[in-house]
C-alpha cells in the first residue's frame, strides 16, 4: 500500500487527513509542520506520495516543493491549497507537483485524487 507523508502547519488538518487515509488502508509514515521538520524526517523515511500545503506562516510550500524535487525527485507530490488561483496550480505543476487539491475537500475527493496520482 502507498506510504504517504503530510506537511501542513495545522495539526488538526493533518490529524483529520491522517484518519481518512489510514481508515482507507494507506500508511502515513511522515508528518511535518514545516520545511525544517520535513527535510529532517525525509532522511529517515521517504513516502511514495507527499501532501504538501502551499501556505505556511513563515515559508512557502512552492519553495519546499522545488527543494523536494531536487533532493527526492521520485516522491510524488499533491499540493493542497485553499486559494483557487491558476497561477499557483501552474507554478506547482511547473515545479513538479503531480496534482493540486483545493480546500475544502471531502474524503472522497481526497481519496480519488490520491488514486489518480498513484497510478
Amino acid at each position: 500500500m502507498l506510504q504517504i507523508g503530510l506537511v501542513d502547519d495545522s495539526v488538526i488538518l493533518r490529524s483529520a487527513i491522517k484518519n481518512v487515509l489510514e481508515s482507507s488502508g494507506y500508511e502515513v509514515i511522515l508528518e511535518a509542520g514545516g520545511s525544517k521538520e520535513l527535510f529532517e524526517k525525509l532522511e529517515k523515511a521517504e513516502p511514495g506520495l507527499l501532501l504538501l500545503d502551499v501556505f505556511f506562516p513563515t515559508e512557502n510550500g512552492l519553495d519546499m516543493l522545488a527543494r523536494l524535487k531536487k533532493q527526492h525527485p521520485h516522491v510524488k507530490v499533491l499540493m493542497v491549497t485553499g486559494l483557487k488561483q491558476e497561477t499557483i496550480a501552474d507554478e506547482a505543476k511547473r515545479l513538479g507537483a503531480d496534482g493540486v487539491l483545493y480546500k475544502p475537500f471531502d474524503s472522497d475527493e481526497l481519496l480519488n485524487t490520491i488514486k489518480q496520482i498513484s497510478r
